[in-house]
């Protein structure tokens, strides 16, 4: 957008020209020094990354020839290849997408905890008396339960399983690190999991990451839910969902292993794709919602905000400068958690923080709108938003930097963020 243009929004929106520029400055200076992710360790972590990955599924398809029949691809997720990591390129989710037979009949079903589905195979034995079952499919069974509804439980041990027989070619160290070799380099790999994730711990070549792998399932647009659900906006380009081995909350009498959560990531991706300011408003959120301490406001509750007020506004909204979509975004996000309800994007019967306790999301309410009301009562002090947005230490080097940039000093905060009244994020 060029400086008239800007000029215009500005006097539609009657903010003084003056002020909003340089909120904008402010909010531009923040996203580029303390948020965005260096090129430089971008195009060093994903060159090293690829390399490690396809090194390692590889040799996971020649340890378990179950592995090798269903694998079909691997879907690069998370926050970090949407787009909106906030810090170090350090964590990365890679699905591990595999497919059950058409002929076995896969059908899903939904389940009484919106957003999971159950998934049953209505012809196993059929299946494994094909010449195609064989041998490939031979431990096929081993991921169900007796009625042949497809395990949580089941396929974590066994992609656990697959992962730990593959170190088995890589060089033992000590404490279960494995040294790795491959065209990039000498690295040391841990393994460990936690909950749908099996984690690997990579270190070498100057870099430390983790990546997540997540075991999915994916399944074509002709099965896509529909009762409550929204349909698929991108049916030709992204026919596919998957869905994912995470727990519901759910009583303890219920079949918890045959939950699994439905995964839209594809569509979701999509559907942020050309809008200016979308990304960097969301890493705002989520650098104000780390600063706060608010930790119980997740990451895909603020993605999710964001895709209920892009379905609201016109494809210029996302065009206006962004100190102007932060502002009206971070209203609406306030309200969302005022009324606490955010309604999962793709079926609004699921609350994504419904269990989060009520006096918690006050607080956390109650904290934005003294935000939002401190920075309106100071229209000629843009740079006040970053006592909110930065650490201590952050905003001591932001302010050296403006300092020495404009000429000008931005105001010390009034409250530091220890003196915070801190919202432990209860669930009711």
């Amino acid at each position: 957008m060029s400086l008239i243009e800007l000029c215009v929004v500005l006097l539609v929106l009657r903010v003084p020209a003056s002020t909003s520029l340089n909120m904008e400055n402010v909010l531009q200076e923040i996203n580029k020094r303390f948020i965005s992710l260096p090129d430089e360790d971008v195009r060093r972590n994903n060159k090293i990354l690829d390399s490690v990955l396809t090194t390692f599924v590889d040799k996971m398809k020649t340890k378990d020839p179950l592995f090798k029949a269903m694998f079909r691809r691997v879907f690069y997720g998370g926050s970090y290849y949407d787009g909106l990591r906030v810090g170090k390129p350090e964590e990365f989710d890679l699905d591990l997408l595999l497919d059950i037979p058409t002929y076995a009949q896969p059908v899903l079903m939904e389940s009484n905890i919106p957003g999971f589905v159950h998934l049953q195979v209505k012809n196993f034995d059929g299946w494994m008396k094909q010449p195609e079952a064989k041998p490939g499919y031979a431990n096929f069974k081993k991921l169900f339960d007796d009625k042949f509804f497809l395990s949580t439980e089941k396929v974590l041990a066994w992609m656990h399983g697959v992962i730990q027989i593959t170190f088995n070619d890589f060089s033992p160290s000590s404490n279960g690190v494995y040294t790795f070799q491959n065209p990039t380099g000498t690295f040391k790999i841990k393994f460990s999991s936690s909950g749908p994730a099996l984690t690997l711990h990579i270190a070498g070549a100057g870099v430390k990451m983790d990546v997540d792998f997540v075991t999915c399932f994916v399944f074509s647009g002709k099965m896509w839910p529909i009762n409550g659900f929204k349909s698929n906006p991108f049916p030709s380009t992204k026919p596919e969902f998957f869905i994912v081995p995470k727990k519901p909350k759910a009583p303890e009498n219920q079949p918890i292993p045959r939950y699994w959560r439905l995964s839209f990531q594809e569509q979701e991706r999509a559907l942020m794709e050309d809008k200016r300011t979308l990304k960097p408003t969301i890493k705002l959120l989520k650098k104000l919602r780390d600063n706060q301490q608010q930790s119980c406001i997740a990451s895909y509750y603020i993605k999710t905000v964001l895709l209920h007020i892009m379905a609201q506004k016109e494809i210029d909204f996302w065009r206006k400068p962004l100190s102007h979509v932060f502002f009206v975004v971070l209203e609406e996000y306030k309200e969302f958690i005022k009324e606490g309800k955010i309604p999962y994007y793709w079926n609004k019967k699921n609350n994504l923080i419904g269990k989060v306790n009520a006096a918690t999301l006050q607080n956390v309410s109650g904290r934005l709108t003294t935000i939002i009301k401190e920075v309106k009562n100071f229209p000629d002090k843009p740079e006040i938003i970053a006592k909110y947005l930065l650490t201590k230490e952050e905003y001591r080097s932001f302010l050296g930097e403006t300092e020495n940039t404009s000429g000008g000093v931005c105001p010390q905060p009034t409250t530091s963020n220890n003196d915070q009244d801190k919202s432990s994020c209860l669930l009711s």
